[in-house]
Order: structure tokens, then sequence, then C-alpha cells
């Protein structure tokens, strides 16, 4: 098992060691993709231009990057008069315009006006529009195009001029899939320091004096092979050298003005895209990346992970950006995060780290640190040396860990299981030479948690069973039996000879040590709460307390102050270690990163992957504060080591620009450009603003906030989400002067930087002149309204008078219609009755009277309605809901049908119509006699409510139906014209008993 052990260990070098042929030290790397906001995975060009922004070609469109967002120019509006730009190729830059390549011109950008213009450069020398910039110089852009025809534009008037034609073969193509495998755009022109247009073909490199106005080809004064190809090209403008890729002999500098050239990497083969700075050349050479010093002969090689990368370029702080074909961008930053930690090293042991986590730290002398008990990390080098392999107990990922005396110098480690009941503890020198080591019972004792040092008392240990004393003298261990609990999770030494012991599910103790001997527990810290670590301020007389529902602050008797928790921004709550630094701040490990916690002022930054956490998750007892103030954390994938205090020192200024406004959601364009917009002047009714305010900060812009404030309401600032724009919605007429300001989570501080000041106008009626001219015609309107006030009366008469007489009329139709026709028909009755009595035709003179019977009633019935529909409904006996239930009372009660209604009350009150209230109480009667003579129902429903628009009948039954095509009688008919003189829709529907639904508008003609 051993020697396969050694051999998986040796074997993980080698894999290890094949990608990275030497430690490039503590570096880091951040992605900009398409999750970030990039349009496209693939970027062609890439530029860093004056005003602090990286620009990026996609095939869609072109992108730019500000330090934390990423803009895309795809959108009709930026562009005047010309189509969108999609592929660009190249870039150049003046004062105030950037000038951007492409296959239909030469496209304008204006940093002010935020748009661009297109530019026919070759109309009157080439068919082919094609123009590529290549830099700027004596107020001109120099361009060429795929016949290397060079071209100036004058940029103050606009004047083309065709300069030279450059003696180099044409390109087939710039397009990026039709190069012949031999890329043009890693062969890029360039301006040198000595004002050279410099350009490289597959097999010449030509130059182009702007002064002399002559053409040089420095290749032909060396002895080169002449099978040699060129496939890349960098130049290197401190130092004047140009650098050249070859597809089968290496790299070729050539140096002092082009006089003298240089062979290296002889073994090199397929060196694509290439880039130098001040210390490194960067390149691709196959499908490996390269990073070289500046003598080429030291490097770093990225055999995997890299095969698709091309379009090297560093920024001005020296950073590397790589083009990931199809991902985005990778960055790479050569100093490292500000948070240093060991995700990114390509030193195999580092590996290691992310593979199987950190959990132990032990300092050793030179700054050096004892890590997991199997590797020596030193953090001025960034280098890890392998100590104990072997071991077993971090192999077996057991709790055995090890911890230094800083009073002696020595390191103590605990080995388990070296027999069946003994376990071994070792002890080393400062230099991790074997001094000795003892046995223990871990059958007897447990497993070892923790071990604390005193300068002038025995050493404490905490084991599983309880807490011991260790005599060196004999080698044993004695347990503490004044503290009788077990499975103690970490002592914490505090002042005047004190411990505060954490319990897991248990209080945290106090302990007293009297003596060498003596150890009393003298009350509990924080009862009821999990804590597991607690750090004394002595000089403020405070104690810090890390536990699973964030950190609490207690004063010196230990009673509570401050609980920090998400409810006041900490953005974890489960503490995995604190630790206070030597200027003032708290730092604690939790579930989600790392946060800092002013001792002074309680503001509380947190740390994410942007500022180089190792990963979210941290190790419980993972941390260590060294002896020079570096605080270490170790946690789920490597670990994380600082020296506070920490802040921002940036190359690149911090800015805040406004990149769009938009007015009640429509785009705002300013003449002069929105960012340098100081007033706004708005209607009344423009008072729904959203701007768009971001932060310009190649290098920390995402760890920078953006804060806001309206001065003349606001009394303090506000945060603004990242990306999002602040909107003012629905202003009420005024004056609006809104700040804008950074913040960086280091020192809370907010630097005010922008202020712009909206004007919303007042309502047409709020202002003064509106009121002399309504005040002017309300004196006029009065004597108007005064004079006309009786016509107005008379006319109101008049029409009361109408509406009287409209109600008589229609009294009148229906009881000429109603009433009279019954009574005509009585007549009628009466007398063929007479008649029959007569004829002594008793049987069918008694039918003709049982008929006047009926036709009395129903008179009598209908008479009772039409006063009943006359009568106000001041008395509640007389309300429409009365009625209905009344009539469904006499027509259903002497039934087997059960019936259900349900009405909504508040139409009493609405309906007043006495029409209405007529022809629903008469179609309710006709409906609930058809229900009674025909449907053989069980169960009626009888609803009446009301929605926004109509009051609604609903009569149901759960009957046999009927046969809409063979009605019979006028039922139905009566119901339809009731209906129709309501306005109303009637609905019928016979299918699974009968419904009856009449929707009546609640406003008619």
């Amino acid at each position: 098992m051993k020697f396969l052990l050694k051999f998986c260990v040796v074997f993980a070098f080698f894999c290890f060691a094949k990608m990275s042929s030497q430690n490039m030290g503590n570096y880091s790397v951040t992605k900009i993709t398409q999750d970030e906001g990039l349009s496209q995975g693939s970027n062609y060009f890439w530029f860093e231009d004056r005003k602090g922004f990286v620009w990026l070609t996609c095939n869609d469109a072109l992108n730019r990057y500000d330090g934390s967002s990423v803009k895309v120019y795809n959108l009709k509006y930026f562009f005047r008069n010309c189509p969108a730009l999609q592929q660009g190729y190249g870039f150049a830059e003046d004062g105030n315009h950037l000038y951007i390549g492409s296959t239909r011109g030469l496209y304008i950008y204006n940093y002010q006006l935020d748009e661009f213009t297109l530019i026919d450069i070759y109309k009157k020398y080439s068919k082919n529009k094609t123009a590529i910039p290549i830099g700027f110089s004596d107020g001109k852009v120099w361009i060429f195009n795929e016949a290397y025809q060079l071209v100036s534009l004058e940029v103050a008037t606009r004047k083309i001029k065709l300069e030279a034609q450059i003696p180099i073969p044409q390109l087939k193509s710039v397009h990026i899939y039709d190069n012949d495998g031999n890329v043009f755009y890693f062969r890029m022109p360039f301006l040198d320091k000595n004002r050279n247009l410099c350009f490289i073909g597959t097999k010449e490199v030509v130059t182009y004096n702007l002064d002399s106005k002559k053409i040089f080809f420095p290749l032909r004064q060396f002895p080169v092979d002449p099978s040699m190809t060129l496939q890349s090209a960098a130049y290197d403008k401190k130092n004047d050298a140009l650098y050249l890729g070859t597809t089968d002999h290496g790299i070729l500098i050539i140096k002092n003005h082009y006089h003298n050239i240089e062979y290296h990497q002889k073994s090199l083969k397929r060196i694509g895209g290439m880039t130098v700075d001040d210390h490194k050349v960067v390149f691709k050479s196959g499908s490996s990346l390269f990073i070289f010093d500046k003598q080429l002969t030291k490097s770093t090689a990225f055999h995997i992970g890299y095969e698709r990368v091309f379009n090297f370029q560093f920024d001005k702080i020296g950073r590397l950006w790589i083009c990931d074909d199809g991902q985005g961008e990778i960055v790479m930053d050569f100093r490292g995060a500000m948070l240093k930690n060991t995700t990114d090293g390509t030193d195999p042991l580092m590996k290691t780290f992310k593979q199987r986590g950190v959990s132990d730290f032990a300092e050793l002398p030179g700054k050096k640190i004892l890590i997991n008990s199997s590797a020596v990390f030193d953090p001025e080098s960034f280098s890890v040396t392998e100590f104990a392999s072997d071991r077993k107990s971090y192999h077996n990922n057991s709790r055995g860990k090890s911890y230094s005396n800083p009073y002696t110098g020595e390191i103590w480690m605990f080995e388990n299981g070296i027999g069946s009941n003994q376990s071994q503890l070792t002890v080393f020198d400062k230099n991790l030479n074997l001094k000795t080591s003892y046995s223990y019972d871990h059958i007897l004792m447990g497993k070892p948690q923790h071990m604390v040092n005193f300068s002038n008392l025995p050493s404490v240990f905490s084991f599983s069973t309880g807490l011991y004393l260790f005599n060196r003298t004999t080698g044993k261990f004695r347990k503490i039996n004044s503290i009788p609990d077990q499975n103690s999770f970490y002592m914490n030494v505090l002042s005047d000879h004190r411990i505060a012991i954490s319990y897991l599910n248990r209080d945290m103790i106090l302990v007293k040590i009297e003596g060498d001997n003596t150890y009393k527990t003298i009350g509990k810290i924080l009862p009821e709460v999990q804590s597991f670590y607690i750090q004394e301020d002595v000089k403020k007389e405070q104690y810090w307390v890390g536990t699973n529902q964030g950190i609490y602050l207690l004063d010196k008797n230990f009673r509570l102050i401050k609980i920090f928790d998400s409810n006041n921004n900490l953005a974890g709550t489960y503490i995995y270690g604190i630790l206070l630094d030597d200027f003032g701040k708290l730092w604690c490990s939790h579930q989600r990163g790392l946060s800092s916690i002013d001792t002074k002022t309680h503001v509380i930054s947190n740390y994410d992957k942007e500022d180089g956490i190792q990963y979210w998750d941290f190790n419980n007892r993972a941390f260590l504060k060294t002896s020079d103030g570096m605080l270490y954390f170790g946690g789920v994938k490597g670990f994380n080591y600082f020296k506070p205090p920490l802040k921002l020192s940036s190359f690149y200024k911090p800015e805040i620009y406004i990149d769009e406004i938009l007015i009640n959601n429509k785009r705002y364009a300013a003449p002069n450009g929105i960012n340098f917009l100081k007033e706004i002047h708005l209607k009344y009714d423009e008072n729904n603003i959203s701007i768009k305010a971001l932060i310009k900060d190649l290098e920390h812009g995402s760890q920078r906030n953006m804060m806001y404030r309206i001065k003349n309401i606001d009394q303090g600032w506000k945060k603004l989400s990242k990306k999002a724009p602040l909107n003012l919605n629905s202003l009420a007429p005024g004056k609006y002067e809104i700040e804008f300001g950074i913040t960086d989570k280091f020192t809370g501080k907010v630097l005010s930087q922008k202020l712009m000041t909206l004007h919303v106008a007042k309502v047409f009626y709020q202002t003064f002149l509106f009121w002399i001219i309504l005040g002017s015609l309300f004196s006029g309107g009065l004597i108007v309204a005064v004079s006309r006030w009786e016509f107005i009366k008379q006319k109101n008469e008049f029409k009361g008078k109408m509406a009287l007489e409209s109600q008589r009329n229609k009294i009148t139709a229906d009881l000429h219609d109603d009433i009279g026709s019954t009574l005509s028909s009585l007549q009628i009755n009466s007398m063929v009755a007479g008649q029959l009595i007569e004829k002594q035709r008793m049987e069918e003179a008694q039918k003709v009277l049982r008929n006047i019977e009926d036709q009395s009633r129903k008179l009598s019935e209908n008479m009772s309605d039409i006063v009943w529909s006359l009568k106000p409904n001041h008395d509640s006996l007389m309300t429409l809901s009365t009625r209905i239930r009344n009539i469904a009372s006499e027509i259903l009660g002497n039934t087997t049908i059960n019936y259900i209604i349900d009405i909504d009350e508040t139409i009493d009150a609405e309906i007043l119509d006495f029409s209405i209230k007529k022809n629903i109480i008469l179609i309710a009667k006709e409906a609930l006699n058809n229900m009674v003579k025909y449907s053989n129902a069980a169960k009626v429903f009888i609803n009446l409510k009301k929605n926004e628009d109509h009051y609604i009948l609903e009569i149901k039954d759960d009957g046999i139906g009927f046969d809409q095509l063979n009605l019979k009688g006028n039922g139905i008919g009566n119901m339809k014209k009731r209906t129709l003189e309501m306005n109303g829709i009637f609905e019928l529907n016979s299918q699974n008993g009968t419904t009856i639904k009449i929707l009546i508008p609640k406003f008619r003609d």
C-alpha cells in the first residue's frame, strides 16, 4: 500500500510538472465571457484606448469593456447614416476619436456623442472597400488594405491620400476563416518609435519611413534561410526590437533599428500569435502557450487548457489578455489577486491544495508555513516544498494536525494509527528536523482536537475525551479532571491566564488557570448560542465571538454589544475562523467567502471570487495569524493569505460616466453627449427617468461600488446595484440634484464624482400665469353662469317632466299590452261561460270558469308586480332581492325541488328603473314556472350578481333539459323580448339541465 501511494504521488507530480516547466509565481486569472455581457466568445482584435476602455471585435458586433461591464454596439442609433459594425479589423486613435477597420471602410467613433460614422477610404483607389488602421501620427490615420496600399486620412480635413504601395504579396482575404493557414492579424503592421510603418509578410519585412517616404527591407541584410516562413510578429517599443515567430525556425529578434538579428528557441514550431512587454514574451507554439522572460531563457508552458487561445496583448499595467476562442477573454495578472490564493498556481504541490483543500497551518521560521502537515510554503517566493509526504494522518484525511510552539520554535504533529491502539505525537525542531516522538492510547484518549501553548505553563491538549496536560519528562498525558466535559472543539487563549473552550452543541466555557495544574471553570460565554472562536481586543476591552449565527461583539464583562449577521450585510453567518489584525479589523471566514469588520466604525466588507478567495466555502479551524501579521485562511480548494491593511492602489483613475438616459422609456439624446450633461430641463409629464451610470476602472472596476443620493432629499448615500440603472419614477415638479460617488470595500468612504441636476417643470395649472387667466375666465364665467342658471333650471324641469311622461307612457303601454289584453280575454270568457251555462253545458262552462280564475290570478300578480316596480326601495320588504325570494318561495315552496338563492343585495340600491325591476321579476317567474312544469329537476340555483359592466341574472336546474329546435309555448320568447327591452343579452343552455343567463348592462342609451 505504501508503495502504491508513493507511486500515485510521483505520477501526479510528473503530470503537473509536464504542464509547467517552471513555477510562474502567484498570479491570478479572471475571465470575461458572455455571462458578463460579451456578444460573442471569439474576439479577434483587442485594443486599450487612452480613455480607459478595452475594445474587442467580434463577428457580430463591437464590444467595449470598462472593468466591470460590457457594452455591445449593435443598435442602430449608435451608427449615423451607416450600417452597424460587425467584424472589426484593427484600431487606431487620436485625441477624440477611435478608428476601427472593416470590410465596408473605416468606422470613426466619436467618444463625446457615443456614435459611429463610416468613410469609404479606398473609393478612388480600389473596388474593395476594406480599410485597416495601423496608427495615428502627424495628424493622420495610416491605413492599409488587402493589396497593401498605404493611405493616410487627415483627421482635421478628412482628406484621403494614397501614400505608397507596399511591396508585399496581396492578402487573399482578411476574413478570419479564409487565411490559408497563415493568419494576417498575427502579423499586423505597426508604427515603431523611429516613425517607421512596419509591415510583415510571410517572407519579408518591409518598413516605410514617414519622414523620408523610403521603403527598407530589414531581413535582406541578414543571411536568412529562404525556406523560412514568418507566422507572427510583435514589437517591443521600449527596446525597439521586432520579435518574429516562424513556422519551423523558432524566434527571430531584430534589434538596433533593424541592424542586428538574434535566433532563439529554434526547436519551437508553428509560432502563432505573439506579444511582448517590458518583462515577458508570450506566444503560442503548436497547441501550447508559452510565457518567456525577455531573454527567452526561462519559461512557463501551458500544454493543457490553452489549446484554442490566440490574440495575446498586454495592457498598461502588465496584465496579459488572451482570447480563448469561443469562450471569451482570459486576463492573467502576474501580480496575483489582492487576496493571494493557490487556485491558479502552476506548481504541482499547489494543485494538491486545490484538490484536497487546506485545513492546517503551522508557522515556521523565516515566514514559512507548514500546510496540511505535508508541505512547506514560502509566501515570498510563492514556492512549495514537500514534507512528510507519507504521513498517514494527512493522506488518510484524519483529524491529525500540526501545531507550532512560538516559545520553543518546535512543531508538534499528531500521527494516527501506528498500532492497534497507539498513535504518535512527533516533535520537530524549527528546521523540521525530528527531535523525538511520544505514543499515546487513542482508544482511551480519543482523537486529538487542538493544542495551545504558554510561555510559562504546560501546553494543554484537547482530545475527544477531555483536556490533558503533557509531561515531557515522563512522556505521559494527565487528564484535567476539573474540566470533565468531553468533545471540546477549540481552545481560545485569552489574557490573564484564561482559556475559552468551545464545544459542539454546548455552551462555550471560560476557564481560569491557577498555578501550573489547577484549571477552574468560572462561567459561560453566550449561553444557548453555538460559539466556536473568540478573539480578545485588549485595548478596547472587547471580545469578538464567531458562532453559527454570525459574529457577536461583547464587552469586557461578556455582555452583548452587537450582532453582525445577514441583517447588517455580513455575507456568511456560519463562522469557520476569526482573526484580529494589527490595524483594527476583525477578519472571519465562513460559507460565503471572507469578511472583515472595522472594530471602530463596524463597517463590514465582504470578499468574494472577484477579490481572489480560494472558493466560497472555507474550513473550520483553518486560520492563522503569523508573528509578522500575515493572515492565512484555509478552504476547500486551497488557501488565501494576505497582510493587512488591504487597499486599492490603482493605476487607472476610477471614473463615473453616464452611459444612457431614458425619459419615459425613450433614449435621451444630448447635442454634446450624455456624459457631459450637467442639467436637464423636462416637461411636467417627463417625470420617469432612468440613468445608467457606470464605473470605469479596468483594474478594480468590479471591486468598486456605485453610490448615489439626491442632495436636496436624501441624507445619506445609497448603493446602486451593479449594471442596474437608477430609476426615478413619477417625479413631482421641482429641482433634483443627483450626485454619484464611488466607494470601495476597504475604506467605506464615498468619493463624490458626478452631479446632475434635473428640473421637472410644473403642471400648467401650477403656474402664476395660469391663475391670472383662470381668474379672468372665472369672473367672466360667473356672469355667464348666473345668466344661464335660470335657463338650465327651466331646462332641467322640462327634462324632468319629459322623463315623467316617458315613465307614464311605459306604464300605459304595460297596462294596455298586458292588463288590457287580459281584461278583454276575461270579458270574452265570461260571455262564453254564460252561454254555456244557459245551454246546460256545465263541464265546458267549468273549464272556462277555471280559465277565468287563472287569468284573474295572473292579472292580480302582474298588477302587483307593476305596482311594486313603481315603489322606491325605502322599505326593505320591497327590495328586488326580497321580491325574487318571495316569488321563488311561492312557486317552488310546495314542490320537492330544492332551491338555492344567491343575490348581491347591493344591487337593490342600484337598480331603480321600474321597467328593469319589472322585467327581472317577470323573467324569473317565467323561468321558474317552466322549470316546475317541464324540467323534472331536483335542485334549482337562482343567482343575481354584478361585474364591472353588467348585472347578471342566472337561473339553472339539474333537470332533463329540452330540445331548443322544438320549443312550445311563448315562455322563452317572452323572456327574450323582455331582455331585449333592457338592451340585454339572453343566453340559453339546455345541456345537462337548463341554464338561463341574462346580462343587463349597467349603463344604457
